[in-house]
C-alpha cells in the first residue's frame, strides 16, 4: 500500500495525534464503529491501536482517501483520488477561497485560517481578550472590532498564532463530532456534555462548525479529517522552525 505524497509526513507526527486522526475516521459521535470504515477489521488496527499509530499510518491515509473520494470510483474498486483533490473538494464545501495553482500547504492555511476566523467572529469581548492574551497581543485600549482584527492579522500573518487557535478549535470539533471519552445518552445530551467540559467556546467552534452544509455523511468524516491533517502539517511545521531557531 502507497501512501499519497502528501500525506507521507503523517509518518513523523506524534502517536496521539495519529489516534485522534484515526478516531474520525473509525467512530462516530456516540463512539460507535462507522458503518463504512474498513480500518478497524483489520490486523494492523488491532496490532498497533492505540500505542503504535506509526505502523498504521499506510492504512489511515488510505481511509481518509476513500471518504474524501468519487463514491462511483471507490465501487469499482478504482484507486482513491489524491489527497490534493480531496483537500480542494473540502475547501469548496467550506468556502474556503483558494486558486488551481495553490499547493497543498497553500489550502491547508487557508482552510484552517478561514474556520478559525468564522470562530472568532463569534466570540465575546471578554473572550477576544483572553485569547489575545494568550497571544501577546496588548488589548487594554483595544476595541471589540480592534480587537478582532488584531487577532484576524495576527492569524494571517503568524503560524505559531494560528496554530494555537487551530489547536483549540479542532479540538471541540473533534469532541463534538466524534466524543470519545465523553458520557453519552444520545446525541443532545452528548453535545451538551462536551459544551459543559470546554466552556463556551467549545459551543462558539459548534457554531462555526455548524455554519456549513454538512449534509453528506462522507463529508462529515472526511472534513474534520482533513482539518487534523492540516493542523498536523502546520504543528510540524513550527516544531521545525522552533528547533532551528
Amino acid at each position: 500500500m502507497t501512501t499519497d505524497k502528501d500525506l507521507r509526513f503523517l509518518s513523523s507526527c506524534e502517536n496521539e495525534d495519529l489516534r485522534i486522526l484515526c478516531d474520525i475516521l473509525t467512530h462516530d459521535r456516540l463512539d460507535n464503529i462507522r458503518i463504512t470504515e474498513q480500518l478497524t477489521s483489520t490486523d494492523e488496527y488491532n496490532r498497533s491501536y492505540p500505542e503504535d499509530m506509526l505502523f498504521l499510518v499506510p492504512q489511515i491515509s488510505n481511509e481518509l482517501l476513500k471518504y474524501g473520494s468519487n463514491t462511483l470510483s471507490t465501487l469499482w474498486n478504482r484507486e482513491p483520488d489524491s489527497y490534493a483533490t480531496v483537500l480542494r473538494r473540502v475547501c469548496k464545501q467550506m468556502d474556503v477561497k483558494i486558486s488551481e495553482h495553490d499547493t497543498v500547504t497553500k489550502m491547508e492555511h487557508n482552510l484552517l485560517t478561514t474556520l478559525c476566523r468564522d470562530t472568532l467572529n463569534r466570540m465575546s469581548e471578554r473572550e477576544l481578550r483572553l485569547l489575545a492574551n494568550e497571544n501577546g497581543i496588548p488589548d487594554k485600549t483595544l476595541t471589540r472590532q480592534a480587537l478582532t482584527a488584531a487577532l484576524l492579522l495576527a492569524l494571517r500573518t503568524s503560524c505559531p498564532v494560528l496554530a494555537r487557535i487551530a489547536a483549540r478549535v479542532i479540538q471541540y470539533i473533534v469532541e463534538i463530532i466524534i466524543v470519545r471519552g465523553v458520557a453519552t445518552a444520545g446525541i443532545e445530551t452528548a453535545t451538551r456534555a462536551v459544551g459543559g467540559v470546554l466552556g463556551p467556546v467549545g459551543w462558539i467552534a459548534l457554531g462555526a462548525w455548524t455554519v456549513y452544509d454538512i449534509t453528506s455523511p462522507a463529508y462529515r468524516v472526511c472534513i474534520p479529517a482533513v482539518l487534523q491533517v492540516a493542523y498536523m502539517r502546520l504543528n510540524r511545521f513550527n516544531g521545525k522552525e522552533r528547533r532551528a531557531a
